[in-house]
């Protein structure tokens, strides 16, 4: 981060910590409302569900319009501040008024505003690291975003245990709290909002390029990357909540322990990932990115090898190694493909969407699979839909490692012209 202005580590430090808090806030209470909701509201199994999905649905349908409105405003802040705030009082809602209808509402609420999250961070971590600094400084604000999980899974886990899960509500407000003063912390002069659109390091000598939505839809490396997007988590989401039911029916009296362990072993091994995947990308956005492609099948079959707790929570690790390589590679592909264009933003909200679209598909569909046809048939057929997203990506998507360094010397020649 040397080549960073001095003055701008200051808001680069706050950057980090932003990702910390956020990493709790942005996915909402997920399976802590689970439990809530079971054990304390006593909801079946398809109210939950409906619960869990509204947020899911509703972030899929937020997430390109939240990317857009990320590139055509100046304010990233401030609307950091204004969804953090929504996201604290939804979750305050949900408590004081627990019915069926109010809490559905409160997690459409959180599924939109958490949709601004994503494009908001990655446009500060370009407004404020320039592009030349940009791959180093996106994997260490997802360094800090795994590790934020970490932590917030532990401390909202114990203090819901401590509170009969109601203080998980409380837990959510905290981080939230911290979002708005790590957002306020960052300083206003340190963000260049032309270099936050992507289009371009230097308001005086870039020139923002005319890119229409349907040229987005154009690019051939940005569909290809969104099919292999949607097949890869549509393979990934459902194997830990798979796992979890298995865990459930052989440790029954463990399960949640087993769960946590999973989690957190999957969070720990992605810190590392996610920091040293900013450096290895600068050689290769492709070929690190298959490595990520090609460890989902082979975790999808070993889960089917054997049934014992510890040796189901150690795959986890390759959950860790796929998922922190994948957080910042696919942000940096996004970001090669569309420097200059000032919809760098709309096509990161864009990723999002197909992101949580495949999740949110493998959750449903695998559950119906797994019901018919038994645990192993499931994670076959998530294998194979795996297998498939490595050689539709080995295949078809191009290198773009240096797309970004090619649009920006064409642009700076156009500029001496």
């Amino acid at each position: 981060m040397s080549n960073i202005a001095g003055n701008k580590t200051r808001s680069l430090n706050y950057l980090n910590w932003l990702n910390f808090s956020a990493a709790d806030v942005a996915t909402g209470l997920g399976p802590f409302l689970a439990v809530y909701l079971a054990s304390n509201l006593r909801w079946n199994s398809s109210q939950v569900g409906i619960a869990i999905g509204a947020m899911s649905f509703a972030t899929v349908i937020a997430q390109a319009p939240a990317g857009w409105i990320c590139d055509v405003s100046s304010k990233k802040r401030l609307g950091i501040i204004i969804v953090s705030a929504a996201i604290g009082l939804a979750g305050f809602c949900m408590l004081l008024f627990p019915s069926f209808y109010s809490i559905i509402s409160c997690q459409v609420v959180i599924g939109i505003a958490a949709a601004l999250f994503a494009p908001v961070l990655i446009a500060l971590a370009m407004g404020i690291a320039g592009r030349k600094n940009f791959d180093q400084t996106i994997s260490k604000n997802q360094t800090f975003n795994h590790a934020g999980n970490v932590a917030s899974a532990i401390l909202i886990g114990v203090v819901g245990k401590l509170t009969h899960n109601s203080g998980i509500f409380y837990g959510l407000a905290m981080f939230c709290v911290m979002n708005v003063l790590f957002a306020l912390a960052i300083k206003e002069t340190d963000i260049d909002y032309h270099a936050a659109s992507s289009a371009g390091d230097e308001k005086k000598t870039e020139v923002k390029t005319d890119t229409s939505v349907f040229d987005l839809l154009k690019n051939k490396g940005f569909i290809i990357l969104l099919f292999a997007a949607v097949l890869f988590h549509f393979a990934n989401a459902a194997m830990l909540p798979l796992v979890g039911q298995e865990l459930g029916r052989t440790h029954p009296s463990n399960a949640s322990l087993y769960m946590s362990a999973c989690i957190v072993l999957a969070q720990l091994v992605m810190v590392p990932l996610s920091f040293m995947s900013g450096k290895w990308a600068a050689n290769g956005r492709k070929k690190l990115m298959m490595i990520a492609f090609v460890i989902l099948p082979v975790r999808g079959i070993l889960y089917t090898l054997g049934k014992g707790a510890i040796y189901l929570v150690s795959i986890q690790i390759l959950d860790g190694v796929a998922g922190g390589i994948f957080s910042v590679v696919s942000i940096l592909i996004v970001s090669d493909l569309f420097c200059g264009s000032g919809k760098d933003n709309f096509a990161q909200g864009i990723l999002a969407a197909a992101i949580g679209l495949g999740a949110s598909l493998s959750n449903v569909i695998s559950g119906y699979i797994v019901k018919a046809s038994g645990f192993n048939y499931g994670f076959y057929v998530l294998s194979a839909l795996a297998l498939f997203a490595f050689i539709l990506f080995w295949t078809m998507m191009p290198e773009t490692v240096l797309c970004a360094d090619d649009k920006v010397a064409k642009e700076a020649s156009l500029s001496t012209n």
